[in-house]
């Protein structure tokens, strides 16, 4: 008060500077500027309460699927380390994956919007089923993911699996129409002996049984079967470069004129001996080529180092040589073949090529015009495995086959087989009503061989007579044993030759 009468007495005693109006803009002014900090305030926290509305928007999408508001694949792997981490010493710990049976027909048929009720749908059920101590996931797609609330057992965790199973087959209802779909569960047991990643690799290994088992069922993992699909795995890697390497050769068993034993040919046999494995069972690697799409490049090296290899033994002597029915298929075979014959300098004429009936059973046509241009070449055809498929009679009736190969599993022990005896018969009658040249393979005894002679066929092979040998040990015998073409069955000992042939 007293600071303000001294500025009034100033003021009044300075009437010409205008001081009262100069003092009522500062005070304006300051009201202003109290003002402005405080609107401007009340903007700052509401930017910030924004920005932290956002941020937490962004971690929940980041971490939860849109759709079902689940976690998501990421949310799911962190929570599995952060249990791993806080439960090192904790009993175990059960996880399920779940995948959906005829989902992609939901789509198809009723539209996506279906399709989303349809995910939403199995989301609510899942959370009603597994409760909500449990951890549910959407890892992507139709795909979904539990961890069990402990405590929990294992008789416990296929309760709840039964559950799932049953309640995934009730009708989702979607506007006016009725949604039916099914599920697969893989199971795991998980302790803190395995990192967060390897559980999720098992339990996916154990939906793959469930599905391979044939759908709407659940199934455990299984370490057994885990090591023989990681091994086969391994083996599939080292296959690529053995095939390029040319690590896998061709081996060669005697085809033999049973009646004056002479040697008319081989068959050509892939073998591979594994740097750190040994000796890998043909059955094992050919099927393992087939299924990683590599039987073509497989068959095509087999067969260049075949040809190579037989280029200077006797004229007359021929290879016949299996193509897997999944490399008939291809439709450049008979132009590889051809490019092989040239390169190799190869009569085309001392060449069979063996076909399995499932190679040709799906089109007749197809396989007709293939083994048509085969012959034009000059290469032979055979149907091996004869006896064996279920149409072997329309085979032979439509396909320019020039000899059929009876499968080892009715020669071998034919003697004591009455059964296998008679549809040998009657093999060997078509065969001679058809002109048709019989190889019977799987000769391993006298009685075998005697009982063929019998049977006038015409063409043998089996340990009985030689194992498959390598293209060295060919052309030694040639030069020795075989010199004169004449080979004689073995007559002690053949027994320790079977070994791997047996898959040959």
């Amino acid at each position: 008060m007293e600071l303000f009468e001294r500025f009034y007495e100033f003021s009044r005693a300075h009437e010409e500077w205008d001081l009262d109006e100069f003092a009522l803009l500062i005070v304006n002014l300051t009201i202003a500027l109290v003002l402005s900090v405080f609107f401007q305030g009340q903007r700052l926290k509401r930017t910030v309460r924004e920005r932290e509305f956002q941020r937490q928007r962004a971690e929940k999408n980041a971490r939860h699927d849109p759709l079902t508001g689940l976690m998501n694949r990421r949310a799911f792997s962190s929570t599995l380390e952060e249990i791993a981490a806080q439960n090192s010493n904790a009993d175990e710990q059960f996880i399920a994956m779940i995948d959906l049976d005829r989902f992609k027909p939901v789509n198809d048929l009723h539209g996506h919007a279906a399709g989303d009720a349809t995910l939403e749908a199995v989301a609510h059920r899942l959370k009603a089923e597994v409760g909500s101590g449990s951890v549910v996931a959407r890892l992507g797609g139709d795909e979904f993911a539990v961890i069990f609330e402990r405590p929990i057992d294992a008789i416990q965790v296929e309760r709840i699996a039964r559950r799932l199973l049953l309640s995934m087959e009730r009708a989702i209802k979607f506007e006016n129409r009725q949604i039916f779909i099914s599920c697969s569960i893989g199971l795991v047991s998980w302790d803190s002996n395995l990192t967060s990643a390897d559980a999720i690799r098992r339990t996916d290994k154990a939906l793959y049984r469930a599905k391979n088992q044939g759908r709407g069922q659940f199934a455990w993992y299984d370490a057994e079967l885990d090591q023989q699909s990681h091994e086969r795995a391994e083996i599939e890697a080292d296959l690529r470069e053995a095939i390029v390497k040319s690590e896998i050769e061709p081996w060669f068993q005697p085809i033999i004129q049973i009646e004056s034993k002479t040697l008319t040919g081989f068959e050509v046999l892939a073998r591979w001996k594994h740097k750190t494995r040994g000796q890998i069972p043909p059955g094992k690697f050919i099927e393992i080529a087939e299924d990683s799409g590599q039987i073509g490049d497989l068959g095509l090296s087999i067969l260049r180092q075949a040809c190579t290899a037989a280029c200077d033994w006797d004229s007359r002597l021929s290879i016949s040589f299996n193509v897997s029915p999944y490399q008939f298929h291809n439709p450049k075979l008979v132009e590889q073949i051809n490019e092989i014959l040239v390169e190799c300098n190869f009569d085309a004429r001392r060449l069979t090529i063996e076909v399995t009936e499932s190679a040709v059973i799906h089109d007749f046509n197809v396989a007709r015009a293939k083994l048509d241009a085969l012959k034009v070449l000059g290469v032979a055809v055979a149907l091996d495995d004869f006896g064996t498929g279920y149409s072997s009679l329309a085979s032979l009736r439509q396909l320019p086959f020039d000899r059929i190969k009876i499968d080892r599993s009715f020669v071998t022990n034919i003697a004591a087989e009455p059964q296998n005896q008679k549809i040998v018969a009657g093999i060997m009658t078509l065969a001679n009503g058809l002109e048709l040249d019989v190889t019977a393979e799987g000769i391993e005894s006298a009685d075998d061989l005697g009982y063929l002679q019998s049977l006038d066929c015409s063409l043998g092979q089996g340990f009985l007579f030689e194992k498959a040998v390598p293209a060295e040990q060919v052309s030694w015998l040639l030069e020795t044993k075989w010199c004169n073409r004449r080979v004689d069955p073995i007559e002690e000992g053949f027994e320790l030759t079977k070994r791997l042939d047996n898959t040959g």
